[in-house]
């Protein structure tokens, strides 16, 4: 958000996207990831895990110039995981 606020005079949106629970080889080194996976996938509301082309879909949109507005966020890139983790 800070550097949203010091780059907006200069025409640059800063954001941050927040991935839902993806395998990744790095999350496999988790202990327990398979249950984190498996769990992740029953709570999600779209029945699935985000997988990283749906990361890589959300950074392509917030790249092209129409999308310059948006600026100081945490993007949820997560097919609703979080609305329904509680």
């Amino acid at each position: 958000r800070q550097l949203a606020y010091e780059l907006a005079s200069h025409g640059i949106a800063v954001n941050a996207l927040r991935a839902g629970v993806t395998d990744t080889p790095a999350a496999r080194k988790i202990p327990g990831s398979d249950k984190l996976f498996e769990g992740a996938a029953k709570k999600n509301p779209s029945g699935r895990m985000t997988v990283p082309r749906d990361v890589a879909g959300a950074l392509v949109a917030l790249c092209h110039p129409e999308a310059g507005w948006v600026t100081g966020n945490v993007i949820n890139v997560d097919g609703g995981e979080e609305i329904s983790a509680g």
